[in-house]
């Protein structure tokens, strides 16, 4: 079912970006961070509809071609623990013009903002092949952030002395 599950995601990132060609319009970059991602990098396998990808500050006219994803999410850089510089870190998706997944070490400090029962399974799969170095270079790279909002600030930082306890980081 997952791999299933990956062709469908993969298929409506192709009729995104085949859309914008046949409308000669500029297919923004997305940088995938949830579910999705992690499906179509191979991180995860498990089943999901929904793309959530960081708000880059779109143009309006990006609506449309985002629209044929059907269930998306547009995560905003003020309230999502990311560490600058993402981008950097980012793989591209083999076969696309426009679509980046965040590193398996980024995901993993995003989900380190709500840290859900949902995103500790999540982050448990992950840490397989996660570069603990880089983790905690990340973890105080966001914990640095000026533009973060200290109330998710606040609980990033509590949910990461359990995640280093827990995982030795």
């Amino acid at each position: 079912m997952e791999n299933k599950n990956k062709q469908i995601l993969l298929e409506l990132l192709r009729d995104m970006e085949d859309f914008a060609r046949l409308k000669g319009i500029e297919c923004p970059v997305i940088y995938l961070i949830g579910g999705a991602g992690c499906i179509i990098a191979g991180y995860l396998e498990r089943a999901t509809v929904d793309f959530d990808f960081i708000d880059i500050n779109y143009p309006a006219k990006a609506g449309r071609l985002f629209k044929i994803l059907d269930r998306f999410d547009m995560l905003d850089l003020y309230v999502t623990p990311v560490a600058p510089e993402f981008e950097k870190r980012a793989i591209k998706i083999e076969g696309f013009d426009s679509v980046y997944v965040l590193s398996r070490e980024d995901i993993i400090v995003s989900k380190l903002g709500r840290y859900s029962e949902k995103d500790r399974e999540d982050i448990k799969k992950l840490m397989t092949g996660a570069d603990k170095e880089k983790l905690k270079k990340l973890i105080e790279l966001v914990i640095n952030r000026k533009d973060f909002s200290p109330v998710v600030k606040y609980r990033f930082i509590k949910n990461v002395k359990d995640f280093e306890e827990e995982y030795n980081v």
